[in-house]
């Protein structure tokens, strides 16, 4: 007589033959909306930073939006997604949402690594002790096991060019691909309900956004000195809804290899608390550089979604997750009058072509 069930094995077998033809949980969509406050010469690019070399204003400040969304897995050839905002942003009302065809890998850097990161840290008119850490790229690669600088330098000889993009996206975004955008209007506001529709996405993306969440005011960064011999204090805006501050400042060492780089904090983020609306950038560590670019980050606030919602205790699979932050950048170029100094005798000022050269060169 035949059994009436499979042996326990033969069943487990079984269980595990079936899973593997069912497709897995699938993880969820995710989705991205990054909300910032530009000011200063980030604000205006490198035009801003011309102008003021030449005397002009050179500041400017502009708000940007930027949304990216992320499949687990590679889009249909017909896809098509669109975020529509509300009227308050004053622009769209729908933004589409594209992307490219990923490539299957990149190609290597050129040359071997050389010169150094000189790093100090922290609010004082002085270094404090035990500073500055150096990093010496050129060491740090000796210091890989052979053949791992092996398979370095053969990487760098071959495959030069990147390989064709043939795989289908798999993230798609906005404003990059968008012809049609010309900026976000003084006075937008990101306030009332985002939503995001894809014909590959089972349920919309719902984002309602509080005035909590609107784009942050201008950090409104400021050196109070100019001298890179010099401490110079710092000063910001106290931003109500700010959850601490990031600043950090970088200039070229004196030569075409060596980068000085200033950290209000190491090893914390934000570096600094939302309190706090002062420092200093110690005393002579940008001496031998011409000028300093000094930036700042005011974290605002972040929130999170999800979909369908979840009850305490309950583990349901997640459609698509969302996050929301919101942020404020600023800049000011340190060291600015002599320089501007120079470009007015010389408009192709040596200071400007070595810091922007190590800065943006490698």
């Amino acid at each position: 007589m035949q059994a009436r069930y499979p042996s326990l094995p033969l069943r487990t077998l079984s269980f595990a033959l079936t899973a593997l033809a069912l497709p897995a949980a699938a993880a969820p969509t995710v989705y991205e909306m990054r909300l910032m406050t530009y000011a200063g010469m980030g604000a205006g690019g490198m035009g801003s930073i011309m102008s003021m070399l030449t005397g002009g204003g050179g500041s400017s400040i502009n708000r940007n939006m930027d949304l990216r969304l992320t499949s687990p897995s590679d889009l249909p050839a017909s896809y098509q997604a669109a975020h529509t905002v509300p009227e308050a942003m004053r622009i769209g009302p729908q933004l589409p949402l594209q992307g490219e065809r990923r490539s299957g890998g990149g190609s290597a850097p050129d040359g071997e690594p050389d010169g150094r990161l000189i790093i100090y840290w922290g609010c004082s008119p002085t270094v404090q002790k035990g500073q500055p850490e150096i990093i010496d790229f050129r060491t740090m690669a000796s210091k890989l096991p052979p053949e791992l600088q092996a398979m370095a330098r053969q990487s760098r000889s071959q495959g030069k060019a990147p390989r064709d993009a043939t795989l289908p996206p798999r993230s798609i975004g906005w404003p990059a691909g968008d012809p049609n955008f010309r900026g976000i209007p003084d006075g937008a506001s990101a306030v009332g309900e985002h939503v995001v529709k894809a014909n590959f996405m089972s349920e919309d993306i719902r984002l309602p956004l509080t005035p909590a969440l609107d784009f942050l005011e201008p950090m409104g960064l400021k050196a109070q000195a100019s001298d890179l011999k010099a401490a110079i204090p710092l000063t910001w805006n106290a931003l109500t809804r700010a959850r601490g501050y990031d600043l950090q400042a970088v200039s070229a060492g004196g030569n075409d290899k060596d980068i000085v780089m200033w950290l209000a904090a190491r090893n914390k983020s934000p570096m600094l608390p939302a309190s706090q609306h002062d420092c200093t950038i110690p005393e002579g560590i940008f001496a031998k550089g011409e000028m300093a670019m000094l930036t700042g980050i005011a974290h605002g606030p972040v929130q999170g979604f999800s979909y369908p919602p979840q009850k305490p205790g309950e583990k349901k699979p997640l459609i698509w997750t969302a996050t929301v932050n919101v942020s404020a950048y600023d800049s000011v170029m340190l060291g600015m009058e002599m320089a501007a100094a120079g470009a007015a005798q010389d408009a192709a000022t040596p200071g400007v072509g070595t810091l922007l050269k190590g800065l943006f060169g490698r």
